[in-house]
């Protein structure tokens, strides 16, 4: 069974563009909400490994890039 945030991070997939990362959007609003960055991130990367469309693949690594600045913070204290 797929994890619940892969649906989410799907749905704001097929709504962004290379302009528009609305995936790296939703994965803040978990985070936010109180989620667990390490869970979160880590649902990315397995997403991120999972496409086979370039754009799409392209569009989840920019949020991975992006949103390991919350794992390295989170090391850090």
């Amino acid at each position: 069974m797929a994890h619940p945030f892969t649906k989410m991070f799907d749905t704001a997939l097929r709504s962004s563009t290379e302009l528009d990362n609305r995936v790296l959007v939703a994965a803040e609003k978990l985070k936010e909400k109180g989620y667990s960055v390490a869970e979160i991130y880590t649902v990315l990367v397995k997403l991120q490994k999972s496409l086979i469309d370039k754009t799409e693949s392209d569009i989840v690594a920019e949020a991975v890039e992006e949103f390991s600045r919350f794992i390295e913070t989170e090391e850090e204290e």
